[in-house]
């Protein structure tokens, strides 16, 4: 198989692959003779510069990928027009992003599908190295499905910066989906919430004290679940402490 046939995007010329171990380079540039003004959205053809961009992609043969794409800066022509340069673009690549689109989806995976430490520890496994605050900025940065009937909620804290400040989460139990997260892990806000989400008929939750008068408070008939991991820790605290 041709290598440039794993590191294709649409509308880009690969020029040349040098392997560094432990990196594969991609040296690439945009197949495009013209571009369009995203101001006037008409298209040029006077160029008025080049320059470089250096871009993660995915993994090639459990190696690391780094494309340096070559990119023009283009002269819009049109005397209307407000924008007098502007830079071509891809719509794999956004602009000023320094992984693509790709890679950037592959991401948000993880970091909605498991916590941030084991997310961290898979994204170094697939040569794809980040940050554990990246993969939570990722996970700030996905869109919540639309709420429509719910039954069953599942409702625990979330670290917005561990050990220093909280909010609260709340998942669809039907469906394992974040459908909101609040600012705070306060009573007043999950009452504030139920408020505008009533007929919930069960809410599992932590043996935390703000969560159970919360859900006492607004939703006295729904049928509350501690979770069983947090009676499990609480058990093994109290043996610990007590032998």
């Amino acid at each position: 198989m041709n290598i440039k046939r794993l590191v294709v995007i649409p509308n880009i010329i690969v020029s040349s692959i040098v392997f560094k171990p432990p990196i594969i380079h991609i040296y690439a540039s945009l197949s495009g003779k013209r571009a369009k003004c995203p101001e006037c959205k008409k298209y040029s053809y006077s160029v008025h510069d080049r320059y470089e961009r250096r871009i993660t992609d995915l993994p090639v043969f459990q190696y690391h990928s780094r494309k340096t794409l070559a990119v023009d800066k283009f002269k819009c022509r049109n005397e209307k027009c407000k924008r007098k340069v502007f830079t071509e673009q891809n719509d794999n690549i956004l602009p000023y992003a320094r992984r693509t689109e790709r890679v950037t989806r592959l991401l948000s995976d993880i970091a909605i599908d498991m916590p941030t430490g084991s997310g961290h520890v898979i994204s170094e496994i697939l040569q794809i190295k980040v940050s554990r605050s990246t993969l939570t900025r990722r996970a700030h940065q996905q869109p919540l499905p639309d709420i429509n009937t719910l039954t069953v909620v599942g409702v625990d804290d979330w670290a917005f910066r561990k050990g220093v400040n909280y909010g609260t989460i709340l998942v669809n139990m039907e469906t394992s989906k974040p459908i909101d997260m609040l600012p705070t892990r306060d009573s007043e806000d999950l009452k504030a919430w139920l408020r505008d989400h009533p007929g919930i008929e069960t809410i599992t939750r932590d043996r935390a004290s703000s969560y159970s008068t919360a859900i006492d408070s607004i939703s006295p008939n729904t049928v509350q679940v501690a979770d069983r991991f947090h009676l499990l820790l609480n058990l093994s605290d109290a043996l610990d402490t007590f032998f």
